[in-house]
């Protein structure tokens, strides 16, 4: 028969049996690849069905002295990939010779008894099943297995248990099933995992070359353009000097002013393609977002628009650069200021968050370290679905002619990138959320 991966305490190993349905859904959930409650939604689900998985579950890794069913579920999934892929003691029943017909009967009439039991009485009674499959369960051992809980709302047992018996062709009383099978899991996880890794690097090449793109595309426009941008700037300042004409004078003013937006847009590439290393020091994210709305008042002033700051937990410090983060905030409101026009609420706010998704992880189950989350929501018209997918890419502008580059939003993920962290767009039906997240210790 197929066996999960191997549970080990103190020298000892128990290989527990993998069932049809827990074979077919974890194929399923490393193809589809999903992520978000759905899927730990039906892997919770699984547990409740199948002893072995649950069993499995609960004594793989340490947990607290008390868990849910959802914990198990969360923890699993976000390890499923490796977990499956190591491969260590996860056996195609070819491996097994000694696998017999009694040995499946006997596994499957301990599934049925199991299922007439409730789910909080199925660890302290997990003996039965890992002294089948492997030595006697150590009373040490025991002794640090945790209380598990079953807490569900209506959802869950209702609707979202029928969706995923549904997705796996199961029906409601459906028992495990332990005889062999011939998907290797641990074949396809390897292969899945090589996958992502490939679409990781892929990804990774083809930002590597846009930045080296940018960065040649840069260097021209500075050689080419800044030197005759700055003759331009220069003699009309000169002229500005004995200018006595006040109207005259206004539109030289206007042409240093779009001599220095245009030499600030090659900037802004620049720094995007070859940027400076950050200046780490102690940062107060509360002065900081005081001080971009204080700096952006002349902005909104005749245009009907609310700068408001939402206090965050008091004290809060992050290890950062100053003058980055400050750039970065900055380039934020404007975009969100100049997404308004006129008559409506910038909200700046901050907090600390648990870990944040995407970001390279401190263990085995996915967590992150704390993270600064600063956000800048506006109620403006919202992105569209092309600047959704393109909005921090230097290349696209979804602005009209006249109106820039759109080189901020590209800029600003590059400082957070730079601190370690990320820039995020969410939009709904109204408005925008830009969301800053720097690691809160370096």
């Amino acid at each position: 028969m197929n066996r999960l991966p191997k549970l080990k305490w103190q020298g000892l190993a128990w290989s527990l049996p993998l069932s049809r349905q827990t074979r077919e859904l974890l194929a399923s959930l490393l193809i589809r690849s999903g992520e978000g409650h759905a899927e730990v939604a039906r892997l919770a689900d699984q547990l409740r069905q199948d002893p072995a998985l649950f069993l499995f579950a609960a004594l793989w890794r340490p947990l607290d002295n008390r868990a849910t069913v959802r914990d198990l579920a969360c923890q699993l999934w976000n390890a499923l990939p490796g977990v499956l892929a190591a491969g260590e003691g996860f056996e195609p029943s070819a491996a097994r010779p000694d696998s017999t017909a009694a040995d499946c009967t006997v596994l499957n009439k301990l599934g049925r008894r199991f299922a007439r039991m409730p789910i909080e009485r199925w660890l302290s009674a997990g003996d039965a099943w890992l002294e089948l499959v492997g030595p006697a369960v150590p009373v040490a051992w025991r002794e640090t297995w945790p209380q598990i809980d079953d807490p569900r709302t209506d959802d869950e047992s209702g609707l979202v248990a029928a969706t995923s018996r549904q997705l796996l062709g199961q029906n409601t009383g459906e028992t495990p099933d332990y005889r062999p099978g011939e998907l290797d899991l641990s074949r396809l996880a390897r292969q899945t995992a090589q996958l992502i890794d490939w679409e990781r690097r892929f990804e990774r090449a083809v930002e590597t070359s846009k930045r080296a793109a940018v960065q040649q595309f840069a260097y021209g426009l500075s050689h080419e353009i800044n030197n005759p941008l700055a003759n331009i700037s220069t003699r009309a300042q000169l002229l500005m000097k004995d200018e006595p004409d006040a109207l005259r004078r206004r539109g030289m003013e206007r042409i240093v002013e779009q001599a220095m937006r245009a030499h600030e847009m090659i900037a802004d590439l620049m720094f995007y393609a070859r940027p400076p290393q950050p200046v780490f020091g102690e940062v107060d994210p509360r002065a900081m977002l005081a001080t971009v709305i204080r700096d952006s008042s002349a902005m909104v002033r005749d245009r009907g628009i609310e700068l408001r700051l939402v206090e965050g937990p008091p004290s809060l410090r992050v290890r950062a650069d100053y003058c980055m983060l400050l750039e970065a905030t900055r380039a934020l409101v404007r975009n969100a200021i100049e997404a308004i026009a006129a008559d409506g609420r910038v909200v700046l706010s901050y907090e600390t968050s648990p870990g944040a998704e995407g970001l390279a992880t401190a263990d085995d189950f996915g967590t992150v370290p704390a993270q600064l989350l600063i956000r800048i929501a506006d109620s403006g018209p919202g992105l569209s679905e092309a600047a959704s997918r393109n909005a921090l890419d230097p290349y696209f502008s979804g602005r009209e002619a006249g109106r820039g580059l759109g080189v901020g939003l590209c800029r600003a993920a590059r400082i957070a990138e730079l601190h370690g962290g990320r820039l995020t767009l969410s939009t709904g039906p109204i408005g925008c959320t830009a969301s800053l997240q720097i690691p809160l210790g370096r």
